[in-house]
């Protein structure tokens, strides 16, 4: 998946205003929350047919972060 198609998808999913960048820290995001958490979870098995475990969550700082636990090679420019 494109780089810039993954940050809109996401965005949608967390229904963000704020334009998201890789260096966009989720955690500072309003919309924010357990419930986007559970969203992100299943975006990510829906999209990447990847399974992540909540547990990673506590790692995941950045949008960068999160696509590094879904996989660099899932990305392209």
């Amino acid at each position: 998946m494109k780089t810039s198609v993954f940050l809109e998808k996401l965005q949608e999913e967390l229904e963000e205003d704020e334009t998201l960048t890789t260096e966009t820290n989720l955690k500072s995001l309003e919309s924010y929350d357990s419930i986007s958490l559970l969203s992100i979870i299943a975006f990510v098995d829906e999209n990447f047919n990847k399974k992540i475990d909540t547990k990673h969550f506590k790692d995941i700082e950045t949008v960068s972060d999160l696509m590094n636990v879904i996989g660099k090679e899932n990305f392209e420019e």
